[in-house]
């Protein structure tokens, strides 16, 4: 099952939907006499789960039947993104009555987190989910089925864009015609194209990866509003630049129709030296709005025979005249979004260019350009962008990482590489996963590796120093069977090392899993 994929997502939400049925289970077991509304939101949240797992399945079905291929995004799974958001708003409502102290324990049992129109609201709402998810079930097809779980007030327009030019749904539309010559001087002001870094990027999401953000309300106030400014900050593996690619492709699908309306996008990578240079991230974004508009491409024209002038040697593009070069075209739209993303990954240019696209956001004359900026929470950055910058923070939403973690530990369970006895284990697996989820994390473990294999065993076995006694006496009793010279069997080192020494019989439920 590809992580990517429609089927994976729904997986997850079928994982998900399981653990809020338990939580809420234990609640109405613990609970005498328990409001008749829970019991029906239980009986709610079971249909739901059992018709997410059909559709699961049909989605695989349907992605085995279908080659990959490109071509226009496909519409986002919004009924997806809202079950989810249902399904979360009923468990973290939970955990907050089942407190450990006794107090906390008796309150849980006075009180329903939920007030009866709270409960009557969400019991709708499954219902039209329900009814939403029957109909995709029939769909013969993953387009249809995608179709099916979009928007149903745009599953229409979407069907009659499927034979539209995809170029125009995919990145910056060319509104202008071009010759060579054109061509020659557009070709001056892109150093590096950002095109590319938003493809690997696009690729990257999964069908539901940051429409928590593309349909917040934050995203719609910027979106809405002329000169609105936005920074997302993150830890590195945080998924900036996947949410960033994710601000684009919305901002594209929402702007393709309004000519006087431009859309321009970078990346700073440390991959790429030249995406640190201020004038190569000036030049880019005038060069993506001189394609979408006559007038834009004269001004950047203007520029370049300012550069190219036949009494003396060309020049090289200064900052600062980028900067107003970039302020004068997007003067020309009506309403410009600009979308930058790594301002941390520049180095020792990172002040330079916040500077340069925070003053060009500030300027008394902007009436029209909206600034969203990605980047570390890093203090130069902060000092610079939070008083005037909505800031969000990434790591303070998990609803992505929730939906991979649960399909993930599916496909762990599926494959058999992780066996659990008991449900409710798993339930803590994913939110111990999903709350303590740093994207720092695997990037130290790489950097802190033990330099050679024998300091490898060594870090493990101070590891293992480190575990109750119990751990310790396991593992030691399985290296001496496994450095015996005698062949055995895994199934037999597992019974062999459950056996206590005071055992006079094997108990079946305490042999350990391989």
């Amino acid at each position: 099952m590809d992580p990517l994929s429609v089927s994976a997502s729904v997986a997850g939400l079928v994982t998900l939907a399981d653990l809020v049925f338990r939580a809420t289970l234990r609640y109405a077991k613990s609970v005498k006499g328990a409001p008749k509304e829970v019991q029906d939101l239980l009986n709610e949240i079971k249909d739901l789960s059992l018709l997410l797992h059909n559709l699961s399945m049909v989605a695989l079905g349907l992605e085995i039947q279908t080659d990959p291929q490109s071509g226009p995004s496909p519409p986002k799974p919004y009924h997806l993104h809202e079950c989810r958001q249902l399904l979360r708003r009923i468990e973290e409502g939970l955990p907050k009555f089942e407190g450990k102290s006794g107090l906390e324990k008796l309150q849980s049992r006075l009180k329903w987190p939920f007030s009866t129109s709270d409960t009557k609201e969400m019991l709708q709402a499954i219902s039209r989910h329900k009814q939403t998810i029957n109909i995709a079930l029939a769909a013969d097809s993953i387009s249809k089925l995608q179709l099916c779980l979009s928007r149903q007030e745009e599953t229409g327009k979407e069907m009659r864009q499927l034979s539209r030019n995809v170029k125009e749904v995919l990145d910056i539309e060319t509104r202008i015609s071009l010759d060579k010559r054109r061509q020659d001087i557009l070709n001056t002001f892109i150093k590096t194209n950002p095109r590319s870094e938003f493809e690997i990027n696009k690729r990257m999401r999964h069908p539901m990866t940051a429409l928590w953000l593309t349909e917040s309300t934050d995203f719609e106030d910027w979106f809405s509003t002329k000169k609105a400014r936005i920074w997302c900050s993150g830890i590195p593996g945080a998924g900036k630049s996947v949410i960033a690619s994710a601000l684009i492709d919305e901002c594209l699908q929402r702007c393709q129709s309004n000519l006087a309306t431009a859309v321009g996008y970078f990346f700073c990578t440390y991959r790429s030296p030249f995406t640190s240079v201020p004038c190569n991230i000036l030049s880019a974004l005038c060069y993506q709005f001189a394609l979408q508009n006559e007038a834009a491409y004269r001004l950047l024209e203007a520029y370049y025979d300012e550069l190219h002038s036949a009494h003396q040697l060309p020049a090289q593009a200064e900052t600062s005249r980028l900067m107003d070069l970039l302020y004068q075209t997007c003067a020309v739209f009506d309403k410009v979004y600009i979308i930058v993303d790594g301002l941390d990954e520049c180095g020792d240019n990172t002040d330079k260019t916040v500077d340069s696209l925070t003053s060009l956001s500030l300027a008394a004359g902007n009436t029209n350009i909206n600034f969203a900026l990605l980047s570390r929470d890093e203090l130069f950055i902060r000092e610079r962008v939070e008083p005037h910058f909505h800031w969000v923070e990434i790591e303070a939403h998990t609803e992505d990482i929730q939906l991979y973690v649960a399909s993930e530990l599916d496909k762990l369970i599926d494959a058999k590489k992780l066996r659990l006895r008991d449900a409710t284990l798993k339930d803590e697996i994913m939110t111990r996963l999903v709350k303590g989820a740093k994207g720092m994390a695997r990037r130290d473990a790489l950097d802190k590796l033990p330099p050679t294999l024998p300091a490898t065993y060594e870090r493990i076995l101070l590891r293992i120093d480190s575990y109750p006694d119990a751990v310790r006496k396991l593992v030691q009793r399985s290296l001496l069977l496994i450095s015996d010279d005698m062949d055995i069997t895994s199934r037999a080192l597992c019974e062999a090392i459950s056996i206590s020494e005071d055992s006079d019989i094997l108990d079946e439920d305490a042999i350990v899993d391989e």
